[in-house]
């Protein structure tokens, strides 16, 4: 079983986030809020499934249930939706999600010890941003 799974992690800082967000053209003001978030994530096993549960600094929790490698439909935003799988290895764990343009975002999940750095990408730009996390 993959060490990270369970343990909650808390946002520590960003990198190029505000870059990655632009590329995204969301509206100024949902781009403002990311930017100002302060996810905690955790990914759980039960079973064949995985829990990842987000939880922002107000307390509300994403809550999303999926199987490794198996697509599904994830709302991102109201009337938003994407197409997503979840690979999940020993100390990786990676989200792709595919959007009706045929844009997709990748979400890599590096764990190492009591560090968690999300690396993200977006087929239509060439950068990356990153986003590091502490275990509780």
């Amino acid at each position: 079983m993959a060490s990270y799974l369970g343990i909650t992690f808390n946002h520590a800082k960003d990198e190029n986030f505000k870059g990655f967000l632009d590329n995204l053209g969301i509206p100024p003001q949902v781009a403002d809020a990311w930017l100002q978030s302060k996810p905690s994530p955790k990914l759980e096993k039960d079973g064949d499934s995985y829990i990842a549960t987000t939880t922002d600094q107000n307390g509300e929790k994403k809550v999303l249930t999926f199987k490794s490698g198996v697509e599904f439909d994830e709302e991102i935003l109201p009337g938003v939706t994407a197409k997503t799988t979840f690979t999940v290895e020993p100390e990786v764990a990676i989200q792709v999600q595919t959007f009706p343009d045929g844009r997709s975002i990748t979400y890599r999940r590096e764990y190492s010890g009591k560090d968690l750095v999300v690396v993200l990408t977006v087929s239509s730009w060439d950068g990356s941003a990153k986003r590091y996390y502490k275990a509780e």
